[in-house]
């Protein structure tokens, strides 16, 4: 892997990590981003933030399957399965997929896409 896309995995295991953090998202998501997750839908970086006060962080955070490419100058597409724990609360499984982009000399969250995902067993 590059730096680049090391930097965006870091960043994408933020997320996992720092639901409850506005600060966080504020800092990570781009302006005009957008994340899709049903059924909320379509969320776009103002509304991620408020509902960030009100996070979980994941426990027990896997990411797997993990395919990481930096597809022009400045960015990155990465794919993975994710899933993570909440206590009290079934675990989250996901097939993830986000772009980024470098901006200002920083690496932001421009799109992401959450399905569910059940392992095979």
């Amino acid at each position: 892997m590059s730096k680049a896309t090391d930097d965006v995995l870091a960043i994408e295991n933020g997320f996992w990590a720092n639901t409850n953090d506005p600060r966080y998202y504020a800092d990570h998501l781009a302006e005009d981003g957008v994340t899709v997750i049903e059924p909320m839908g379509f969320i776009e970086k103002s509304v991620a933030i408020e509902a960030a006060k009100f996070g979980e962080p994941f426990t027990n955070v896997e990411l797997t399957d993990i395919i990481v490419r930096e597809v022009a100058p400045d960015v990155v597409v990465l794919a993975y399965h994710g899933r993570g724990e909440r206590e009290g609360k079934p675990a989250y499984e996901g097939s993830i997929g986000s772009v980024y982009v470098k901006r200002d000399g920083r690496w932001q969250a421009v799109l992401a896409a959450h399905q569910p995902w059940k392992p095979q067993e």
